[in-house]
C-alpha cells in the first residue's frame, strides 16, 4: 500500500539523523504495520485592507500525523 517502501538494506545505507522523526527502527523481520491518522490545514490568511495592518497574519498550512493502529504479524 506504500508507495515508499523502505527495506533494511536502504536502511542500512542512511544515517539515523536524516531519517524522518516518525520512522521507527527495529532488528527485527519487519511484519509490523503502522498506520497514520493525518489531518492537513491551510489558512488563507488576513485578506485586503485588513491584512496590511499590524495583527495581519500570513497565510499557512499544518500537517499532523500521530500513529492511529500498529499490527505486529507473526509474533
Amino acid at each position: 500500500m506504500n508507495p515508499q517502501r523502505l527495506t533494511y538494506a536502504d536502511l542500512d545505507r542512511l544515517a539515523g539523523e536524516v531519517l524522518p522523526h516518525r520512522l521507527a527502527l527495529s532488528a527485527g523481520g519487519g511484519d509490523t504495520t503502522v498506520l497514520y491518522a493525518c489531518q492537513a490545514t491551510y489558512s488563507a490568511g488576513t485578506l485586503g485592507l485588513l491584512g496590511t495592518g499590524l495583527l495581519a497574519q500570513p497565510e499557512h498550512s499544518t500537517l499532523t500525523c500521530v500513529p492511529a493502529a500498529v499490527v505486529a504479524e507473526g509474533e
